[in-house]
C-alpha cells in the first residue's frame, strides 16, 4: 500500500513540477517572475473575499512581505489595481487591470494540461482530503461551501457574511470555504 501512495505522490510531484516549469517559461517570455504569474493566475479564480494580500499569501504559501513586494511590482507595471475596502480601511482588494487580463488570457492559451477534465473529480477529492487531513484552508468554490445558501433559484447568499452572491461569485474560490 505505501508503494502505491508513493507512486501517487510521485505523479503529483511530477505534474506540479511540469506545471511550474511551464509557468516559469511563460513568465520569462512575459518579462515577469514566476510569483507574478501565479498572483495573476490566482486573481482570475478568487472571489471578493479572497482578493487580498493575506489571501494570496495563504494560497501561494509565501510570506505576506514577499507577496506585498510582488503586488507592488505588478501594480507599478499596471497588471493589477488595488482598491481600499469601503468598510475595513486596512484591507485592499486586488483585481486584474486590462493588461493583467491580457496576460492571463495568453497564459490560458499557452498552457494546456490537456485531458485534465476527465481527472478533475478525482483531483478535487484528493485535494479536499489532503487539506482536511492537514488542517489547511479549503480555497474551494463557493458553490460547494457549507455557508453557501440558495434561498431562491440562482439567488445565492454567503452564510458567513449574509451578503448576496452572484452566479459568477459562487464559481470562484474563497479562502473561507468549508466543505459540507
Amino acid at each position: 500500500m505505501s508503494k502505491s501512495l508513493g507512486e501517487v505522490g510521485q505523479l503529483i510531484e511530477r505534474l506540479t513540477a511540469l506545471n511550474r516549469n511551464l509557468l516559469r517559461q511563460f513568465a520569462t517570455e512575459e518579462g515577469l517572475q514566476l510569483v507574478h504569474v501565479e498572483i495573476l493566475q490566482y486573481l482570475t479564480i478568487c472571489n471578493r473575499y479572497s482578493d487580498s494580500t493575506q489571501a494570496i499569501s495563504e494560497y501561494l504559501g509565501q510570506t505576506k512581505g514577499s507577496i506585498s513586494q510582488s503586488i507592488g511590482h505588478l501594480e507599478n507595471h499596471d497588471f493589477i489595481k488595488k482598491v481600499q475596502d469601503k468598510i475595513d480601511k486596512r484591507i485592499f482588494h486586488i483585481s486584474l487591470s486590462s493588461r493583467g487580463e491580457a496576460v492571463t488570457e495568453r497564459l490560458l492559451k499557452k498552457i494546456d494540461m490537456g485531458g485534465s477534465g476527465e481527472f478533475e473529480p478525482v483531483l478535487k477529492t484528493m485535494l479536499t482530503s489532503i487539506q482536511k487531513k492537514n488542517g489547511l484552508k479549503g480555497f474551494n468554490t463557493c458553490v460547494s461551501c457549507k455557508f453557501n445558501q440558495n434561498p431562491k433559484k440562482n439567488t445565492f447568499v454567503c452564510g458567513l457574511t449574509n451578503e448576496r452572491l452572484s452566479p459568477d461569485d459562487v464559481k470562484k474560490i474563497c479562502r473561507e470555504h468549508e466543505s459540507h
